[in-house]
């Protein structure tokens, strides 16, 4: 398989990995367009993420592409593919799927390591052409605006298919960018920012409408199941898109639109896919527990005895007709996001569960059979009092009591797991002009939960990881000139060490409101009605068809 040469360690490790997947989708390397689809970060996280899969099929299937992974892992050699160990370089189009903007410094990492140029004015047409989809291409997709060609604004399904056709017909790229330019869906540096590095007008996000939900074929799920990811040989299906919550501090539920599930008929069809590689099934969705069918779904997965688990519940889907069939399929835990301990806090987060309510689905999943919880909150919150953090500690001692009892039913006692983050004000969100909270006060308020929670046994707390949380805001409202500390990044640097190059502008940035008019606040889910205009001054259609 490997013509190439590079040390047989990592040859080996490769092999491994290849011959520890099973898979329903044969993916050829061979097509008149050679495209990497890559993962900036390791095999392990790439692999676990259902939208890297997801790209990697939707490639697969356009006519005459080549297709290859990628990953910024050092033990399956940065710069190479991990199918054939092809130089990334030499590939036509290499496109990252990119959910976490930390993960941009791995980016520049990959280049580096195959000696492509980081900036897009350094490269030509000889060079492969450079695409981010993903969340992070929709947040903000500014920091990277100096690197990368093609961003792609929305769902994969609606967008990515249409680009690499786009590709194949426009052996010129100055004319396919311009093509893409005139479309929505596209965010194209090279036309759509002016001499001042600003976008010089609106760019739509595409993502699918109750049509497209309803086809069968539009249905992600996991077309290769290996033991090296975060959930250990498990296929992943999605329920659903959207929200039918709109808390104030998501991102997701305020770009995604309403709630859309999936026809069951349609995910069935790809669990009985999934099976014939695994009988371990997980279905993903930001509200994965409100689609109408679930019951029935995990009611087939258990006849079928399949392992089944679900990404975070929303509390007002903890209901024994869920909970139940869940627990029956193997399942010792779910998930939860109270997010803060009083009442009055979530509803200004437009988030209106009560702690009674928490605790009641809480003794729901015990009584079904589930072990353990996981529960997230946020610190941080705007308007947040020392009563509500001091609530998380009461909340986490209710649950734990509870959890004691009825584990004494049964002979064992499961673990609660408090996961903590510090608020990360998001882009077209209503929190987005926040401040972050500083360090200090992060610090003080942790505190008083591990003192309201001392002596609490079975209880994990993880805290905030603040300077990561702390970098992270800085790229999710940051403009061009965040690139900077990208490069400094992507140098080898330790955080501290780019924090003592960068802590001016990242701490201006992230701890201060937002004035005035945001200059990456340019996406859009509405139609553009005014078209941008390229750099000449004319309609970017005319421009094509001249």
């Amino acid at each position: 398989m490997y013509s190439v040469h590079y040390p047989r360690a990592v040859q080996n490790a490769n092999r491994q990995l290849l011959e520890a997947e099973r898979r329903v989708l044969n993916v050829t390397t061979a097509g008149r367009l050679r495209v990497g689809v890559g993962y900036p970060n390791t095999y392990k996280v790439g692999m676990s993420s259902l939208a890297f899969q997801w790209a990697v099929e939707l490639a697969a299937s356009c006519e005459d592409v080549g297709v290859e992974r990628f990953f910024a892992d050092p033990s399956t050699n940065i710069g190479r593919t991990l199918d054939t160990g092809s130089a990334i370089g030499d590939l036509d189009v290499l496109a990252w799927s990119c959910s976490f903007e930390l993960d941009a410094v791995n980016l520049l990492a990959t280049l580096d390591a195959a000696g492509i140029p980081r900036l897009r004015d350094q490269r030509n047409h000889r060079h492969p052409l450079l695409i981010l989809g993903g969340a992070v291409a929709s947040i903000n997709p500014l920091p990277l605006a100096p690197v990368i060609d093609v961003f792609v604004l929305g769902s994969a399904e609606l967008l990515w298919p249409p680009l690499l056709a786009l590709v194949q017909e426009n052996s010129d790229r100055g004319r396919l960018l311009l093509e893409l330019a005139d479309r929505d869906g596209f965010f194209v540096p090279a036309h759509h920012l002016g001499a001042d590095h600003k976008p010089n007008g609106k760019r739509r996000r595409i993502e699918k409408r109750d049509a497209h939900m309803a086809d069968p074929t539009m249905v992600p799920a996991s077309h290769v199941i290996t033991p090296h990811t975060e959930y250990r040989s498990r296929g992943l299906v999605e329920m659903s898109r959207g929200c039918p919550e709109k808390c104030r501090y998501c991102w997701v539920s305020y770009n995604y639109g309403r709630l859309r599930c999936y026809p069951s008929e349609a995910i069935l069809e790809k669990v009985e896919r999934i099976a014939r590689m695994t009988d371990r099934v997980g279905f993903v969705a930001t509200a994965v527990g409100d689609h109408p069918q679930l019951a029935e779904i995990l009611e087939e997965c258990r006849r079928r005895d399949l392992e089944v688990a679900l990404s975070s519940l929303r509390i007002p889907a903890m209901r024994e007709e869920v909970l139940r069939p869940l627990a029956e399929s193997g399942a010792r835990s779910v998930t939860i996001a109270p997010e803060t301990g009083t009442d009055e806090l979530r509803r200004r987060l437009n988030k209106p569960i009560t702690n009674a309510a928490i605790l009641e689905a809480a003794d729901t999943a015990l009584r079904c059979g589930i072990d353990s919880l996981k529960m997230y909150f946020l610190i941080g919150l705007p308007g947040e009092t020392d009563e509500d953090v001091t609530g998380i500690a009461d909340l986490l001692r209710q649950v734990q009591e509870m959890m004691v009892g009825r584990g004494r039913e049964r002979g064992q006692v499961g673990t609660l797991h408090a996961g903590f983050n510090v608020l990360v004000p998001k882009p077209y969100t209503p929190y987005a002009r926040q401040p972050m909270l500083t360090r200090k006060e992060t610090r003080r308020r942790m505190q008083l939960v591990l003192d309201g929670t001392a002596g609490v046994g079975n209880l994990r707390i993880d805290r905030p990881a603040y300077r990561e949380s702390l970098w992270q805001a800085y790229l999710s409202r940051g403009d061009w000139s965040a690139y900077a500390a990208l490069e400094t990044a992507a140098s080898g640097c330790s955080l501290g060490e780019l924090f003592a190059s960068h802590r001016r502008e990242i701490e201006a940035s992230a701890l201060n409101p937002v004035e005035g008019d945001p200059v990456w606040q340019f996406v859009t889910s509405a139609p553009v009605r005014d078209r941008d205009l390229s750099p000449s001054g004319k309609p970017l259609a005319d421009e094509v068809k001249g």
